[in-house]
């Protein structure tokens, strides 16, 4: 069973910014990573990392944003090595659901050979498309490569990973606990792919509404809908630590005019995010 290991958001120029000098977002609700990277399709972007116990928001700021055809997507991952092989299998099996395959490599200091890093299975969403769907197993030498232990059954945890790439929670003191739903505008082709790809490990599907079709997993509800003709992240459902809570926080941050995170209660958080004018 695949479970979420990150969502990732392009927010325009001004949001991005934003986020990234939130004294709340670094202080109070999660754990901070930021990467400088360079593509030779979208040139120099920079994505900030919020990090709760197992799952990450993964937000990608760009002063083009138009410059990059993707605007958001899903990755999975398992926790059980050989966990990607018998993925494939079962993919292959449905006869519904086309991907690609590759052990990703990376160069290790010290070692003449790349390294095997993460089998990532990129479920094929149609041509051209905006949004990802990965479904990812990291290799033992990754996760040794970070410090991070593997668990006494031998599995990978996600928790592991996040705690020796970002450090472990100090004092109990971030209100993220983790992302419990992911609500995505999607062309209803492209929805029928990725419902497809997530049944086959068992998330079940049902339409709530005309238009709206909802995927459920352990711990995550995935949310489809096919009113809006531009494709992307809509809206991120976060589960708190109702300890940690304070009623003196405030209810709502915006970040530019695109994004905006709402605290509701003592146990859920909502950020959304609607496109740039």
């Amino acid at each position: 069973m695949p479970r979420l290991d990150h969502v990732m958001v392009l927010l325009d120029g001004a949001a991005h910014r934003d986020v990234s000098a939130s004294g709340f977002l670094t202080q109070r609700f999660g754990r901070i990573k930021r990467k400088e990277a360079e593509s030779s399709v979208a040139g120099q972007y920079s994505t900030l990392g919020v990090a709760g116990e197992n799952t990450l928001i993964e937000l990608f700021g760009s002063d083009l944003p138009s410059a990059s055809p993707l605007t958001g997507g899903l990755v999975f991952s398992f926790e059980e090595p050989g966990s990607a092989q018998r993925a494939r299998a079962l993919l292959d099996a449905s006869g519904e659901v086309k991907y690609h395959h590759d052990l990703v490599r990376r160069s290790v200091e010290g070692t003449d050979e790349q390294q095997p890093w993460y089998h990532l299975i990129s479920v094929d969403l149609g041509e051209a498309s905006p949004l990802l769907l990965f479904l990812n197993e990291v290799t033992p030498e990754y996760f040794q490569s970070l410090g991070a232990q593997p668990a006494p059954d031998g599995t990978l945890p996600r928790k592991h990973y996040l705690d020796a790439a970002l450090g472990a929670p100090a004092g109990g003191n971030r209100l993220m606990r983790d992302v419990t739903g992911v609500t995505i505008s999607v062309a209803a082709e492209r929805g029928r792919r990725l419902a497809d790809a997530l049944a086959v490990f068992g998330y079940t599907g049902a339409e709530t509404a005309p238009g709206v079709h909802e995927l459920r997993g352990p711990g995550l509800t995935v949310r489809l809908e096919t009113g809006d003709q531009l494709e992307r992240v809509t809206e991120i459902e976060i589960g708190l630590d109702p300890e940690v809570y304070e009623s003196s926080i405030p209810r709502e941050f915006r970040f530019g005019e695109t994004s905006r995170l709402v605290i509701e209660s003592a146990e859920t958080a909502r950020w959304s995010f609607t496109p740039s004018q």
